[in-house]
C-alpha cells in the first residue's frame, strides 16, 4: 500500500477498503489542554485491533487507561506498515493485517475561541503471529505499563464504543 498525506481526509483512506466503520467525536478543551494537543505532531495515528484464535483482544495500558496498540504514522510509511510497526513496538507481537476496520476522527476545540483541529486514527484488523507479549512493552519514551490479552473490553478503554462495535462485527464480545 502507498503512504497517505498527513492532511488527507478519512474518505481518502476509506476509499481503499470496504465496510469501514467511521466514528466522529468532538472534544472541547481548556486553553492549556488545547495548546498541549495542538503542539503534537500533525498527521494520522495508526494501530490495530488484534484478536487471537481464543477471541481475545490485545490492549496496552498507558497512563491509567487501556488502548488499542498504535501511535503516529511516520512520514514515509504506508498506514498499513505503520500499524504493523506500532503493534510490534508497543507489544512485541508481530501481526498480519486483514483490512481496515475503522477510522476515528476526533475534533479538538478550544473552549473559548473558535480554533479547532482534527486528529484521525486508522484501526486495522490484525491476527497475531504469536500471543507472547513483551516483558518490557513500548519504546523507552513511552509510558506503557502493561500489555494484556482481554476476553472483554475494559470499561476504561479509550474509544471503547468503537472497539466494542468492531469486535461485534467480527461476531465476538
Amino acid at each position: 500500500m502507498s503512504r497517505i498525506d498527513p492532511d488527507s481526509t478519512a474518505e481518502t483512506l476509506r476509499a481503499r477498503y470496504e465496510d469501514v466503520v467511521h466514528h466522529e467525536a468532538n472534544h472541547e478543551l481548556d486553553a492549556e489542554a488545547f495548546a498541549s494537543m495542538r503542539a503534537s505532531p500533525r498527521g494520522w495515528g495508526v494501530g490495530a485491533l488484534v484478536v487471537d484464535a481464543a477471541d481475545r483482544v490485545l490492549l496496552v495500558r498507558e497512563n491509567g487507561q487501556w488502548y488499542v496498540p498504535g501511535g503516529r504514522l511516520e512520514a514515509e510509511e504506508s498506514p498499513e506498515m505503520g500499524a504493523v510497526r506500532e503493534v510490534r513496538e508497543e507489544t512485541g507481537v508481530d501481526v498480519s493485517l486483514s483490512g481496515l476496520a475503522g477510522i476515528a476522527e476526533q475534533t479538538f476545540s478550544h473552549q473559548t475561541t473558535a480554533e479547532s483541529f482534527v486528529f484521525r486514527f486508522a484501526m486495522f484488523e490484525a491476527t497475531p503471529e504469536t500471543t507472547d507479549v513483551a516483558d518490557d512493552p513500548g519504546l523507552p519514551d513511552e509510558s506503557i505499563s502493561s500489555v494484556e490479552w482481554h476476553t472483554s473490553v475494559p470499561a476504561d478503554t479509550y474509544t471503547r464504543d468503537l472497539v466494542v462495535e468492531l469486535l461485534g462485527q467480527r461476531g465476538s464480545h
